[in-house]
């Protein structure tokens, strides 16, 4: 018997067995489907009937499926009279957390919630006081009244509604009925009573209609969860305090040098005083020509305020292409980070000045810059309308009202589809929304008078250009045949696909952790997908690890398309086709409906390049963040030790894992890795000098372990060790390293992760430490062992974490120790 929905989607209920006892537990709303009549089914039938009767699932039996582990059963159970004990129930909900998927994969009201919350507040509150500014300046008793009631309201109601929906996190009022999109529809048709309310009602009704599609899609509410905070304290190395002025001037210049702000600090200076410089000549360019007007067809002051906000969006709106031109970047990069020579050099101080490595915060920087310029723009050419409404449509004409009011849809569309909520459980809404930023560039080009915004054209000309050969280039990587030359899946939702590396790359190849966009025509030939490669750039074939998100992604469409291409119940096939000459070789490019199975974009530069650079390097990751870590740890230890001559960067390597304990399953082919990599670093000792003057060493951190370890799931882990898939396809270096001698085996640090008894343990050179890391200790530890050397910190994964490397590299850097450490971290 169904007993009750719980607020995160998942059934709470209970059923007789034929043995006559009663188990109650839980199992997800994905899996539970009314056939007819009500969830208490009717009164003749025995329990049994009603569940099997009114629900429908992969397991009429079953309470609890958890998918991952292949349909088998976790249930509540009732023994001797007593219930589960605790920390079965624990289990159970460890479990829950894990593997709850939502029914449908889309966040469409999270997305009417953000457009709610920051973009029709800020409309209902400046257009509302636009409308009071209306109603004050009519000087007409019927409709000026009305201005300032309406717009005094709006002003209200906005702040309300991002009040609301700050403190509930855009939770429905009731699932019964979409009652805020109503609401929002309600004030929408209010809006639309005074003319400055019209484009706040337009943002409102675009809300209501994404949140009514979420409502259809019976989405469900999962509230957003609790992030650990994080201590906002300015960490800067000990000075003595300066005696005077030019001390003091010299002690925050080398501080900034310390913590890598120096630099960028220059950039940002230069950029912001462009930004001023172009605004305050626009400023009194405009401010020339109104004066210069007729007294007639003059228009007021603010016209010219409108140009000042309307010259930051002609500067940074171009602005926003050039980090999105990712081929140029990585040619450019890859130079800076190849070698020691002068034009390398030259490049690395380009980039310590110039952030193209943080591409994404240049642009999103610029679309901030451009959204100020937006609102400013529109703010005061309402103003001035209001006061020379005639002499404005005689001097711009109509089109740029029409132009303007398409422009802010656009931006309402094109920012709120950017927050990380909406990204990351649904890339497909960041994807589309992202991509009106094409009928943006050419609106604002015709907005303008006579139908030509003459200055943004100028400018954008050489971003355009740039863009445009960027994205031929795109379409010619696109076109090229990739050949898939074999698939893997390990449960519980993990797929790792090979690529043959010529039929990709070319001659050319790859770098350590650079990452590929990924297409499947045969489930959304639109939509390109990031992935870092998690093999080294010296094999002959390259590997993505992807973690398959739910039913409905697209990665769970990758998964079942390549899966339909090999024999069913295997977990690995390696594909082969026949060439021109009607030999058997290796990889298949088309699949069975004659589309290619996969397209490549690639490769895009990445923070791992930057090892080449140090003597010392940190490499760190963090959950599936953990595949440059993989990339790098084995290039570094089969190829760049194994074969270099000479002094070899990085010479002295710590890398970082930090993993959930619910995570260890599905990263058991990484823990073969490492301990495939540890054989090869001992085997290297044993046999000579390879590894004098180096350091390789491995920490794992688990986090959020149990406090008592649930023993039947430890079992239930370790059962089909034996098989050949349960690892993951073995490599050649893998295959070769077998026979080499090591201190424990993969099974046994697998095991110990699934229990660990001890704080801190250590294999060889593996460390696994339960608990999250303690940064500060591990920094002046390796700050000690390598004195005067510059250190390295890559690091992919948790943006928390991030900041704590960042806060880390900031505090045992000093110029007068002769030691800096440097972040390079992931920024997708």
């Amino acid at each position: 018997t169904l007993l009750r929905k719980d607020e995160s989607g998942w059934w709470l209920g209970e059923k007789k067995l034929p043995n006559g006892q009663v188990v109650d537990g839980l199992f997800p709303a994905n899996y539970c489907k009314p056939v007819n009549g009500s969830v208490s089914g009717s009164s003749g039938e025995s329990v049994s009937d009603k569940m099997d009767k009114m629900y429908t699932g992969p397991s009429s039996n079953s309470l609890y499926n958890n998918q991952n582990q292949s349909g088998s059963d976790h249930m509540l159970l009732e023994k001797n009279g007593h219930k589960t004990s605790d920390v079965e129930r624990r289990h159970i909900k460890e479990l829950k957390e894990k593997n709850q998927k939502p029914i449908s994969r889309t966040v469409f009201r999270v997305y009417a919630h953000k457009q709610i919350k920051y973009g029709a507040a800020v409309a209902l509150v400046s257009f509302g006081l636009l409308g009071v500014h209306f109603g004050l300046a009519a000087r007409v008793e019927g409709s000026g009244f009305m201005d300032v009631i309406l717009g005094i309201v709006a002003a209200g109601v906005g702040i309300l509604f991002s009040t609301w929906e700050s403190m509930h996190h855009g939770a429905p009022l009731t699932d019964m009925f979409p009652l805020r999109a109503l609401m929002w529809t309600v004030m929408a048709g209010v809006c639309f009573v005074s003319f400055p309310l019209w484009t706040a009602g337009l943002f409102l009704l675009v809300a209501s209609m994404i949140d009514v599609i979420g409502f259809l899609k019976e989405e469900p509410y999962n509230p957003p969860k609790q992030r650990r905070k994080t201590q906002k304290e300015r960490e800067v190395a000990e000075y003595a305090a300066p005696e005077n002025f030019c001390d003091w001037v010299k002690s925050f210049f080398i501080s900034k040098y310390e913590e890598n702000k120096l630099q960028r600090m220059i950039f940002c200076a230069v950029y912001i005083g462009a930004n001023i410089g172009f605004a305050i000549y626009t400023f009194f360019l405009w401010l020339g020509i109104v004066n210069a007007m007729p007294e007639e067809d003059r228009l007021t002051i603010w016209v010219v305020f409108a140009r000042l906000f309307g010259a930051f969006i002609n500067l940074n709106s171009p602005l926003l292409l050039i980090p999105v031109c990712r081929t140029i970047i990585r040619i450019l990069y890859n130079i800076a980070t190849s070698e020691e020579t002068c034009g390398a050099k030259a490049l690395r101080v380009f980039f310590a000045f110039v952030p193209l490595d943080k591409a994404i915060l240049l642009h999103r920087t610029a679309a901030k810059v451009s959204l100020m310029g937006v609102i400013g723009h529109t703010i005061f050419h309402f103003i001035n309308y209001q006061a020379r409404p005639d002499q404005t449509v005689r001097a711009v004409g109509l089109w740029p009202f029409y132009s303007g009011i398409v422009l802010l849809m656009i931006c309402q569309m094109l920012y709120h589809g950017a927050f990380e909520d909406v990204k990351r459980p649904n890339f497909e809404i960041f994807w589309y929304s992202h991509h009106l930023f094409i009928p943006y560039f050419l609106l604002i080009i015709t907005h303008g008078a006579m139908g030509l915004n003459l200055f943004f054209t100028l400018l954008l000309t050489v971003p355009a250009f740039l863009y445009i050969t960027e994205r031929i280039l795109r379409e010619v990587r696109a076109k090229r045949e990739v050949a898939v030359t074999s698939v893997t899946t390990m449960e519980p939702n993990l797929l790792a696909i090979e690529f043959d590396k010529e039929s990709a790359f070319g001659p050319a190849g790859y770098r350590e952790g650079q990452y590929v966009f990924v297409n499947c025509p045969s489930v959304k030939p639109l939509e390109w997908h990031p992935f870092t490669i998690s093999s080294p750039p010296q094999k002959d074939t390259f590997s993505l690890h992807i973690q398959v998100q739910g039913p409905g992604s697209w990665t769970e469409g990758v998964r079942n398309h390549l899966c339909s291409m090999r024999p069913e119940g295997k977990t690995f096939h390696e594909f082969h086709r026949r060439n021109a000459e009607g030999q058997l070789v290796k990889g298949r490019i088309y699949g069975p409906n004659e589309k290619q199975i996969l397209l490549i974009d690639g490769p895009h530069s990445a923070p791992t390049q930057h090892m080449t650079e140090y003597e010392v390097a940190i490499i760190a990751g963090a959950g599936i963040g953990l595949t440059p870590v993989v990339a790098c740890t084995e290039s570094i230890v089969y190829h760049r030790w194994k074969y270099g001559l000479g002094k070899v960067y990085p010479a002295h390597t710590h890398f970082f894992w930090v993993v959930s304990y619910r995570d260890i399953e599905a990263y058991r082919w990484f823990i073969s890795k490492v301990t495939e990599c540890q054989r090869a670093v001992s085997n290297m000792r044993s046999k000579g000098d390879t590894m004098k003057g180096k350091t390789w060493n491995f920490h794992i951190f688990i986090t959020s372990v149990p406090k008592t370890i649930n023993q039947t799931h430890v079992q239930e882990a370790m059962i089909g060790i034996k098989r050949n898939d349960f690892w993951g396809r073995q490599s050649v270096h893998d295959m070769k390293t077998l026979q080499e001698k090591s201190s424990f085996e993969k099974k046994e640090l697998f095991a110990y992760m699934l229990n660990p008894t001890e704080t801190e343990k250590k294999f060889n050179d593996v460390r696994v430490v339960k608990g999250r890391p303690k940064w500060d200790p591990i920094f002046q530890s390796i700050a000690k062992m390598h004195p005067k050397k510059n250190v390295g910190v890559m690091f992919c994964g948790n943006p928390f974490i991030g900041k704590d490397l960042k806060k880390m590299c900031i505090r045992y850097s000093s110029v007068e120790r002769g030691q800096l450490f440097r972040l390079h971290k992931e920024n997708f």
